[in-house]
């Protein structure tokens, strides 16, 4: 009886935390009210702004962690190389911020196929992962958008 209860605690445990991890949630975005958070593998909050193009949102992320965090914050940004790049389109900014902590911000596309929908998702990590901060670039992205 023993051996067939310890694997089926481990499975039922192993479960309840793995489904625990990711965590819809509110956010101040007009289009998109609800958000993911991913505290324990990524630290990251993922929202999506449909109707915008990734440019639309890589110029109101610049302005509002600019307003957020000052002109200074941003320390670079990476997307792909040429027009003729294989890789799907993304811009991904990377700042600094009081505490020498980084901050990323990456915007791409995102489809579902079966609906034939389209948007832009931006994908925010503040450190380790910071709720409240990364609300906050969301809320200033909205902001400017």
């Amino acid at each position: 009886m023993k051996k067939l209860l310890l694997p089926a605690v481990s499975a039922v445990t192993t479960i309840a935390f793995f489904s625990g991890c990711v965590t819809e949630l509110n956010v101040d975005n007009p289009v998109e009210k609800r958000a993911t958070w991913n505290q324990f593998f990524t630290g990251s909050l993922v929202t999506k702004y449909p109707g915008k193009t990734i440019e639309e949102v890589y110029q109101a992320a610049n302005k509002g962690l600019d307003q957020a965090y000052g002109p200074g914050c941003r320390k670079g940004e990476n997307r792909p190389i040429g027009e003729n790049s294989k890789q799907e389109p993304f811009i991904e900014i990377v700042a600094r911020v009081v505490g020498d902590i980084r901050v990323t911000v990456h915007i791409t596309t995102a489809k579902d196929p079966r609906a034939g929908k389209e948007w832009t998702q931006v994908t925010v990590q503040y450190g380790a992962g910071n709720l409240g901060e990364s609300q906050r670039i969301v809320s200033a992205i909205s902001r400017n958008l």
